[in-house]
């Protein structure tokens, strides 16, 4: 075990050091303290031993776990204070990359192993579950061949890179070694996007690709980087707003490498990588558009269900609760809309260009942030900005929330996916997407477990798609109660979003399970799910290369106003709903049975 093996070796450095502290013969006197100074060292180090409780033999478990996983994780490591992986990008698809990490996740579930969790304290026990679900879950992450897909057109780093390479993103551009430090990690992309073909190469030889359909879509993702001069380039704008204490030899050494980098490895690599998709990849792509049909396929959608939702619920019992949401959430939607037809609701303001639509969003926040106190004690200190997603990845990316840094250095970032206002002219402002990516939904939650310095540092960084979707979910019923749904069209909004949440466990379970064509599925999300056909093909594509996420969202719901539901039953006039939001979030994100535990438990003591 790795913790075992450097804890022998030092105490064995230790003792030579004792023995090698003095060159020449000792006295006989010298030897009698020396054995003094040995037998106090040896009973102070059995006393410390004993004196461990088990509670911090845990937290040096957590704390061991923590830096021995930071080099593969090295963008997290950055932002969690261990600069020397400033530098690092891991090449997360090579063998010993795989290897590495399922031998770390494997010595740590045996160490832990070795502490008896019944004499631990509660929040070391929730720590310890929490802890063992999230080393399982690592060693079955590689069961299966999922790094021989690692390119798709909804994420990945052909696309996230260059976010990352502009400035917006974990990396900052603050300081020249934050510069130096870039260009080190545009080598790594290289080497990643080397084994991402070779990886890439062998799932074609073993029948594992990604649909063809899908794929098509990155192309234009690639061509948006292959520029003819570097100042094109969305690598090179990190060039144009140097910090104002560079000095001009700095801004020149700087401006002449960054070029060198773009055109010689940057440019290259997207060419290289656009030639590979483009002339060998989608000819031998598959036609079929859900796992079932590779190699494993069955049994890898059944690990990512489990992955999604923290459940083991089946896929058939998914598709089932799915079918019997939409045709609640359709009934309530038909009430409210003949509601809207009796009453003439004025129409949603209408914004024509992506600046005054993001002032509008703006807007929304300052009310929100004003009504959250009626439903939340603790409130988080770091800031969020809100951003429109860039054109060439609006066609494939959904608006979306990217965590701050432990630290809070750099804001949370809600990205704006404002296509339809491109498309159509003009765009709302949806009040239930605010606040599903934003405050009280993905950015209170996230910002509060991140800035929680109790937890350990595995549950500050930790994410599990049904609580923290799940809960965002929720969050989008709170606009009602923070007042945010006074026309009832902001309601209906918010009812048509949670509508397609439902229809996606239909469509995800039956493009994976049941053999569902694309087409198919596009059509019961512009059905059932009243989705435009623009943003339905958009969200099933995304469901095609990210199986079971998006049964996260209406699991994870259920699962909270299950037991929201539980503690107004149990507790009646005494429940307070900013007590019950304040526990269910204080502890951080975690799998849905150990959230039900500890809120079972805590309405418990509230009973007393």
């Amino acid at each position: 075990m790795i913790r075992s093996a450097q804890n022998t070796y030092k105490k064995k450095h230790t003792m030579t050091s004792v023995f090698q502290s003095k060159p020449s013969l000792p006295s006989v006197r010298q030897l009698f303290r020396s054995f003094s100074w040995l037998v106090l060292i040896f009973a102070s180090t059995a006393f410390a031993q004993e004196s461990t409780t088990p509670a911090q033999a845990l937290e040096k478990v957590f704390a061991d776990y923590s830096r021995d996983t930071a080099p593969y994780f090295p963008f997290a490591a950055s932002e969690n204070g261990a600069r020397k992986y400033d530098s690092v990008l891991a090449n997360n698809l090579s063998d010993e990359y795989r290897a590495g990490l399922k031998r770390v996740c494997s010595a740590y579930l045996n160490e832990l192993g070795g502490i008896y969790r019944a004499e631990l304290p509660r929040q070391s026990q929730l720590s310890y579950d929490i802890f063992a679900y999230r080393l399982n879950t690592c060693i079955k992450s590689f069961a299966y061949n999922w790094h021989l897909m690692p390119i798709n057109q909804a994420s990945g780093w052909p696309s996230t890179f260059p976010a990352i390479g502009a400035g917006k993103g974990s990396h900052p551009f603050k300081t020249v070694q934050n510069y130096d430090d870039f260009l080190k990690r545009i080598d790594g992309f290289v080497v990643w996007i080397d084994s991402a073909i070779a990886n890439m190469r062998i799932g074609i030889a073993r029948g594992i690709t990604q649909p063809r359909g899908v794929m098509v879509k990155v192309i234009p993702q690639l061509d948006a980087h292959i520029v003819d001069s570097a100042q094109k380039s969305i690598f090179y704008q990190p060039l144009t707003k140097f910090p104002d204490d560079f000095d001009e030899l700095t801004r020149k050494r700087l401006t002449e490498q960054y070029t060198a980098a773009i055109e010689q490895k940057i440019v290259p690599t997207y060419r290289k990588l656009r030639a590979f998709i483009q002339d060998e990849y989608l000819p031998k792509c598959r036609t079929s558009h859900g796992l079932r049909d590779i190699p494993d396929g069955a049994d890898m959608y059944l690990l990512a269900v489990k992955d999604a939702t923290t459940t083991d619920m089946r896929p058939d019992q998914i598709y089932d609760i799915g079918i019997a949401e939409v045709a609640r959430i359709t009934a309530e939607m038909k009430k409210l809309e003949a509601e809207i037809d009796a009453e003439r609701d004025a129409p949603l303001a209408q914004y024509q260009d992506v600046e005054s639509l993001l002032n509008g969003y703006r807007d929304l926040r300052a009310s929100v942030e004003k009504e959250l106190p009626k439903l939340f004690g603790h409130l988080p200190k770091t800031d969020f900005e809100i951003r429109a997603i860039e054109p060439y990845r609006e066609k494939s990316m959904s608006s979306s929330y990217i965590f701050p840094p432990i630290d809070g250095k750099r804001p949370g970032i809600f990205y704006l996916n404002a296509a339809a206002l491109r498309g159509a002219g003009y765009s709302n402002v949806s009040r239930s997407l605010f606040i599903h990516e934003t405050i009280p939904g993905h950015h209170l939650q996230i910002a509060l477990q991140r800035e929680n310095k109790e937890l350990p540092l595995f549950r500050r960084i930790g994410w599990y798609n049904a609580f923290g979707e799940g809960w965002a979910l929720y969050a989008e019923s709170l606009g009602a109660d923070l007042g945010m749904y006074r026309n009832r069209r902001d309601r209906m909004t918010m009812l048509s979003d949670e509508l397609y949440r439902a229809a996606r466990l239909v469509v995800d379970v039956g493009l994976h399970d049941k053999g569902w064509s694309r087409e198919k599925a596009i059509d019961y999300m512009r059905g059932a799910g009243k989705m435009s056909p623009d943003s339905a093909e958009r969200e099933v594509e995304r469901y095609m290369v990210w199986p079971a996420q998006a049964l996260s969202y209406k699991i994870g719901q259920m699962k909270i106003l299950e037991i929201r539901r539980k503690a107004e039953a149990r507790l009646g006039s005494a429940f307070d709903v900013r007590a019950f939001h304040d526990e269910l979030l204080r502890d951080g994100a975690m799998p849905l049975d150990i959230l039900e535990a500890k809120m079972d438990s805590w309405i418990a003591a509230q009973q007393q």
